[in-house]
């Protein structure tokens, strides 16, 4: 997982952790269609389940998205099924509420297998995108090729799931974090577009 690659002790030309923090990363899961379980990070947990001691912990699905905001659960739910039944991209924006009543708006986006190749992992990060606001001179990228090129790195990242190199590994987590962000600022200032 991403955080088992930051406490790797070898240097990095670039502060991951800083990073991360800048982009409003906030964690990542896996999902096991053999076992119908997603695996949080203490970042996901916490603000997805309501419970960062529950990171690495294989949870259901109820568990593991108990935090959706009540209004955003079922459409949530019924995407994340849906893209469950087929695998492929999914992309969900949404707000989470925390057990302080605290509300966030989450940018959730991973690559889910089908549940035939049950060999297989998906993998996500979500963003927190509430307070999003790029600067002015910030143009939003095309949509489809931030798409395009998140898509791309996750087959990559598929691919290298049986390699044990955990530098590749990380330089593709590092690339996902990265769209991630673009598509956040493009998603904000799409939104601020539409009057939003």
């Amino acid at each position: 997982m991403i955080a088992d690659a930051i406490q790797d002790p070898r240097p990095r030309p670039v502060d991951l952790a800083a990073a991360l923090n800048a982009s409003g990363i906030i964690g990542a899961w896996s999902w096991s269609p053999r076992d119908e379980r997603c695996i949080l990070d203490a970042g996901a947990a916490d603000v997805l389940a309501g419970d960062s001691g529950l990171a690495g912990r294989p949870l259901p699905l109820s568990v593991a998205k108990a935090c959706v905001h009540p209004e955003d659960r079922p459409a949530v739910v019924r995407q994340f099924k849906a893209v469950r039944a087929r695998g492929g991209l999914f992309v969900a924006e949404y707000r989470t509420l925390s057990p302080s009543g605290q509300v966030r708006r989450i940018l959730d986006r991973g690559r889910i297998p089908a549940g035939a190749s049950s060999r297989r992992l998906g993998h996500g990060i979500i963003i927190d995108v509430t307070d999003a606001s790029p600067p002015a001179d910030v143009a939003a990228e095309p949509a489809d090729a931030l798409t395009q090129a998140v898509d791309r790195a996750l087959e990559c990242r598929d691919a290298l799931e049986g390699v044990a190199d955990t530098e590749l590994q990380l330089l593709v987590d590092m690339l996902l974090l990265h769209l991630g962000r673009h598509i956040a600022k493009a998603s904000t200032t799409g939104a601020r577009g539409r009057g939003h």
